[in-house]
């Protein structure tokens, strides 16, 4: 197996973001990740297991997992609602102006 270094893949994936059609991708999966760890963060934040969240949520440990790890590709806004309010927070979605070619998906 080839050595790749940090320095050539870096250099690889920046040229990959420069095409309009990757950058978009990545950004896309890249907000999940985001979006997965802070609902994990959010959970520890407030002192629960997996099992307990998925009670209040009446669904299952194994679901609860695949949202935190990012395995379940269909989170709508009605489950990040209701995660958000087991967990004593709220959704808050909203739109900003960007530059042309500004990233368009955040998570805070």
């Amino acid at each position: 197996m080839a050595n790749v270094s940090i320095k050539k893949a870096d250099h690889l994936l920046d040229e990959k973001l420069m095409t309009p059609k990757f950058r978009r991708g990545y950004q896309v999966e890249y907000a999940k990740v985001l979006l997965t760890q802070r609902i994990a963060e959010m959970r520890k934040e407030s002192h629960l297991n997996q099992k307990t969240l998925a009670h209040r949520l009446g669904v299952s440990q194994q679901v609860v997992s695949r949202i935190e790890t990012g395995e379940n590709n269909n989170l709508t806004i009605d489950t990040l609602a209701q995660l958000a309010q087991a967990l004593g927070h709220k959704v808050r979605i909203s739109f900003h102006k960007v530059s042309r070619n500004g990233i368009s998906l955040e998570v805070a």
